[in-house]
């Protein structure tokens, strides 16, 4: 069972993006769009892989584009002992979205590195240091460390550590954001494991870069946080299956033609399949029949045989938890609109 538990942390982190960063985040386009990259191979209108620089003295890496991987359908970052002229002894890759994106979903299926010193990431950050983490220190590929910073500071009940139950180096496993005004969210395969709500508490607001890293610590980092890292002699890698971004719907705009374009996006991942695919769909077209005809009532009891469908006992094999969840908060969201 995942269990969360919180600590204090004797020194805050902040991570200092240098000029790269900020000279592509300064002309960066924001989009309400989402996406889903499954990284069959590095699309370039969709992310920028870091080149030739580095961050500050926390950080043992510089990055080199190179050291961002395409193999199989897997994208890897290599972390190596190769030059980067930045006085790094070690380089290593990361990238991030040529976009900012604003509230929503943020999830990515990872197998993280493992070895003292390492981190493996997930994270949101915006031009002025908004930054939401999904971070795996190699010292302990048990734990998940959550954060989340307002332009550069600690949030207030900013860090929590999550018990994962498993090695998140063995296998692969979802982890995901949900951001939004009002809380932050983080869910690993599937599962709540965190929750921080806005009653008080200033969250991160700013539309953000979507970025992933490989680093090992140095400096402070290395010697209160992360650990020492020691080269192994050969390169070592995180691997990443897709990342994806969903935008956040408001309420009102929750409509049965966003419903269908929500079910085939499953369907097409394979999240929903088999018998509860013609059920899920057959709800859908019944309701939006009904719901031509003026018969409200009845495309709301058609919008709850969909979740009924959904909820079925002998059916659970033929969807995720993910998919599962978000389809029935929009169809409740849906009915609730319908029945206002």
């Amino acid at each position: 069972m995942l269990k969360t538990i919180f600590k204090p942390v004797s020194i805050v982190l902040i991570i200092i993006m240098l000029y790269p960063l900020y000279s592509s985040a300064s002309s960066a386009e924001e989009t309400s769009l989402g996406f889903e990259d499954h990284f069959d191979s590095f699309n370039p209108e969709l992310w920028y892989r870091s080149d030739g620089w580095a961050n500050g003295a926390d950080f043992g890496v510089g990055w080199l584009r190179d050291h961002v991987e395409f193999s199989e359908g897997k994208m890897a970052l290599r972390l190596d002992d190769a030059p980067n002229n930045n006085d790094k002894p070690y380089t290593s890759g990361e990238f991030y979205t040529l976009k900012k994106y604003g509230y929503g979903r943020i999830e990515g299926r990872i197998k993280v590195a493992k070895g003292v010193g390492l981190v493996t990431s997930l994270f949101t950050y915006s031009p002025n240091a908004d930054e939401i983490d999904v971070e795996i220190l190699g010292k302990d590929t048990t734990k998940l460390e959550t954060n989340f910073f307002v332009g550069g500071v600690r949030g207030i009940n900013g860090h929590a550590i999550i018990d994962l139950g498993f090695d998140a180096s063995e296998d692969y496993h979802d982890y995901a954001i949900e951001w939004s005004s009002n809380y932050i969210k983080w869910f690993v395969d599937g599962e709540l494991v965190r929750t921080v709500e806005g009653n008080g508490i200033e969250l991160p607001s700013e539309p953000s870069f979507i970025m992933a890293n490989l680093w090992a610590g140095a400096g402070a980092a290395a010697r209160t946080w992360t650990g020492e890292f020691v080269y192994p002699g050969s390169p070592v890698r995180a691997y990443y299956d897709y990342i994806k971004f969903t935008p956040e719907k408001e309420e009102d705009s929750i409509t049965l033609e966003y419903m269908n374009d929500l079910l085939e996006n499953y369907i097409t991942t394979g999240e929903v399949n088999g018998p509860l695919t013609n059920q899920l769909s057959n709800s859908l077209k019944q309701a939006d029949h009904q719901y031509v005809k003026g018969h409200q009532k009845q495309a709301i009891e058609s919008m709850e045989d969909f979740i009924k469908h959904i909820s079925n006992s002998a059916l659970q094999k033929h969807i995720t938890q993910d998919a599962k969840r978000i389809l029935i908060e929009n169809a409740e969201a849906l009915i609730q609109l319908w029945a206002d």
